[in-house]
């Protein structure tokens, strides 16, 4: 269940008024809470009393509220057995309930009563389960603000030159330019390359997108640090446990790598081997995913952070015209938010050992309103003749032509007909009857539709979009 339904369910039926009592004494909600479970609920996700009541935890239930709001998501009673080990009896025998209900104890009084933990019972839809097995638990999203740092951050304001990092997808961008290469072993799949085909920038099988070759860059690191993790251990990588401890430092904090092992601790405890967490870390650094510096002769790591957009750098930079309907790309500087729109809107190609873009009529329709004011666009609007034709031919046509790739458009004045055509292509819904005398239908459907007009008696004429008249 969602957050609001789980927080309306437990302030209604979920807690009983010695638990309000006991959260409205925690958090120091006014008074009249305790007379109105409504008042209680809009007051639950306010922010008095938050910071107070995380004070009053152990470091082990910190940690713990971290690896739940990392999680992400409702978890069962059986979540807080790692944190409340003592309260869990192991022995096979025992019941469920009397396996956990030492643990919802201890759940209910150090974190229910804080006013720090949502629960809720789940409705019994079928099986014999009792009231505890249906418990669900989750941490307010809206609380991950007042969370200590679950690392000891380390303040370090070293110039920019003493930083080591590596920019992996950069160095990336050469596989477009090298058709034959493949990205290690990979197939031509999410985690493959970056190649061209009929035009289109893909990484793997889908197009390119800077989420896209992020999200690759992060799964190579990922699958480089495993566990053999079981039943009872997270089901997070420990590659984002790392990114989600790094995400709480400063603009000047740095974490050593240690410092992540107490969370890892209690998100595997049924791993005996843990990966080397300063290993861990200097994957993340080679992936292009860290950056590293050397302090008192310690390795300090903390997340890196891409710039993709244009920043300072000007459109003539990584463009320039080679003739008036090819614009040529320079991969080692380009913009990475730039080359996204950029091969969205154009066909890609290799020419003279470079990559460079002819601009799609279609495609740039599709994209005109979100890229309109981009600083390369306006740019070779300005230098390049196809560029500013197309752009100006979209922009008079605007509300009057509909721009859609392999798709016709036909007016069949004899309603017989098209009474006769909308019922043959009724079944595949391939053709669509339009307003007044008009249908619409894929490319190469047309052979059949010639077909059955000549059949009826009738013939077929094609219309010049360019012409005049």
């Amino acid at each position: 269940m969602d957050q609001d339904k789980m927080l309306k369910k437990m302030c209604r039926f979920g807690l009983s008024q010695v638990d309000i009592k006991a959260v409205c004494k925690a958090r120091g909600f006014p008074p009249a809470c305790l007379k109105s479970r409504e008042l209680f609920q809009f007051n639950f996700l306010s922010d008095p009393g938050i910071e107070k009541a995380m004070a009053s935890l152990n470091e082990k239930q910190i940690l713990f509220l971290h690896l739940l709001n990392a999680e992400g998501e409702e978890k069962d009673i059986t979540f807080f057995a790692r944190l409340y080990k003592q309260a869990y009896p192991r022995d096979y025998g025992y019941t469920f309930n009397d396996k956990y209900k030492v643990v919802f104890k201890k759940v209910k009084t150090e974190l229910i009563r804080k006013g720090l933990l949502l629960f809720a019972e789940e409705p019994k839809e079928w099986g014999n389960t009792t009231v505890l097995e249906r418990q669900r638990f989750m941490f307010p999203n809206d609380f991950e603000l007042y969370l200590p740092v679950p690392v000891n951050p380390v303040d370090i304001a070293e110039p920019d030159n003493k930083i080591e990092r590596k920019d992996i997808l950069r160095d990336k961008l050469a596989e477009i330019l090298e058709p034959g290469k493949t990205s290690g072993s990979q197939p031509d799949s999410f985690e493959g390359r970056l190649h061209i085909k009929d035009g289109q920038l893909l990484l793997g099988k889908d197009r390119f997108t800077v989420k896209r070759l992020k999200t690759w860059n992060r799964s190579q690191w990922t699958s480089s640090v495993t566990s053999d993790r079981k039943s009872g251990d997270s089901l997070l990588s420990p590659v984002a446990l790392i990114n989600y401890t790094l995400s709480f430092l400063k603009k000047s904090e740095w974490a050593v790598p240690d410092d992540v092992l107490p969370l890892w601790k209690i998100a595997y405890p049924a791993v005996t081997n843990l990966p080397d967490i300063e290993s861990a870390c200097e994957k993340g650094f080679k992936r292009g995913c860290l950056e590293k510096i050397t302090k008192d002769g310690k390795t300090l790591f903390r997340s890196l952070n891409i710039d993709t957009g244009p920043g300072n750098r000007k459109p003539e930079d990584f463009l320039s015209i080679r003739d008036d309907q090819i614009i040529a790309i320079d991969l080692s500087c380009i913009p990475l938010d730039t080359l996204e729109w950029l091969s969205a809107v154009c066909n890609m190609s290799i020419r003279q050992g470079g990559l460079a873009a002819q601009p799609d009529l279609v495609e740039m329709s599709h994209a005109l309103e979100k890229i309109n004011e981009q600083p390369a666009f306006v740019w070779l609007q300005e230098h390049h003749k196809a560029f500013r034709r197309i752009v100006s031919s979209i922009k008079r046509k605007k509300g009057k032509t509909v721009v859609h790739n392999n798709l016709m458009i036909a007016r069949v004045r004899d309603l017989s007909l098209k009474v006769l055509l909308e019922k043959k292509f009724a079944d595949t819904k391939k053709l669509v009857s339009l307003s007044d005398e008009f249908i619409s239908f894929p490319v190469n459907l047309l052979p059949e539709i010639q077909k059955l007009v000549s059949k009826s008696g009738n013939t077929v004429k094609f219309v010049d979009t360019n012409a005049d008249n």
